[in-house]
Parts: structure tokens; C-alpha cells; sequence
């Protein structure tokens, strides 16, 4: 039998031709897959609320005033909780503070809680 039968008959001749196509396929289905994750992730990550605690000062026994960064979308309103805890980290003050719409993503905001004893930090608990 010749080579040439041989070829036809098992298919060896056409093995280049499918391997490049099946390495354009993967490839290609791999760059759409990433595509596809990559807008997915991006318009995930827009309508994220973050905070940032920038610091606190202990005014006297019954406030203390508390600086924290929020991150958002620009111009949407966000609500957030602040504390303010003791020694033993029990929550002696808390504040629900309006962050109005800002064309801005991030805004700084300093507010004072009013405390029920001696506060010894300052914290932003969570914004919605």
C-alpha cells in the first residue's frame, strides 16, 4: 500500500489543518470567556459602597467626633452607621448619618456622636 492510501484512508494527512483550528477555537473561546467575566466584574464593582475610617477625636465624656471616607457611586445617596465604643468594646454611641449625592465617588464626612460614657474609638459599623 502506498503512503498516500494510507493517509486517506486513516486521516493522518489533515492534522495541522484541525489543530490549528481547534487552537483558534480555544483561544477564542478564552478570550470571550475573559471578556464576558471582565464586564461582569466591572459592573459589579460600580454599585459598591466602601468606607475608610480616617480618625476620631474623644471631645469629652459625652462626644466624640468621627471622620470616615465614603466611596460610592457618584450621585447616589448613601445612609451610614457610626459608633463609638468603649474600653471594652461595647458601643457607648450610635449615629445614622445621610451622605447626601455628591458628583463625586469618594467624600470625606466628620460627624459627633453623642456617647453615653467615655468613648475610646470611632468607627463607621456599615453604609447602605
Amino acid at each position: 500500500m502506498s503512503q498516500n492510501l494510507l493517509k486517506q484512508r486513516y486521516g493522518v494527512g489533515n492534522t495541522k489543518k484541525r489543530d490549528r483550528f481547534l487552537a483558534i477555537s480555544i483561544g477564542s473561546l478564552a478570550l470571550i470567556g475573559f471578556l464576558i467575566w471582565a464586564i461582569i466584574f466591572t459592573v459589579a464593582d460600580s454599585s459598591r459602597i466602601s468606607t475608610r475610617d480616617v480618625g476620631f477625636t474623644v471631645n469629652d465624656e459625652f462626644s466624640t467626633e468621627v471622620v470616615f471616607e465614603v466611596s460610592r457611586v457618584a450621585g447616589q445617596a448613601v445612609v451610614c452607621d457610626v459608633q463609638v465604643l468603649n474600653q471594652s468594646f461595647t458601643v457607648v454611641g450610635f449615629k445614622t448619618v445621610a451622605v447626601a449625592p455628591s458628583g463625586r465617588r469618594s467624600v470625606v464626612i466628620s460627624t459627633t456622636v453623642n456617647t453615653t460614657e467615655l468613648g475610646t474609638s470611632g468607627l463607621v459599623a456599615g453604609c447602605r
